[in-house]
């Protein structure tokens, strides 16, 4: 079962999802378990949000790709509106 948070002025539900397994010292491709609104995908880097076309882009209703690469230890969280 999920965390579900409210994105705040739209009443959208945002979802949260731990995609610390994917982290491999190598990827800087992540994939959600589930497709996402565009444009309403956070990530979070060790715990600290990353800004969008700077440390990260959307590359598809699944999947975003980091401007870095995790280190194995490190963790990678985000919020999404699902479609």
């Amino acid at each position: 079962m999920g965390i579900f948070l409210y994105n705040i002025g739209t009443g959208e539900e945002m979802k949260k999802a731990n995609l610390t397994s994917q982290i491999d010292g190598e990827t800087q491709l992540f994939t959600l378990p589930e497709t996402y609104k565009a444009g309403s995908l956070r990530v979070y880097w060790n715990g600290i949000r990353q800004i969008v076309t700077v440390s990260f882009s959307e590359t598809s209703n699944t999947t975003f790709t980091t401007t870095f690469t995790p280190q194995t230890g490190e963790y990678i969280a985000v919020e999404y509106t699902q479609t």
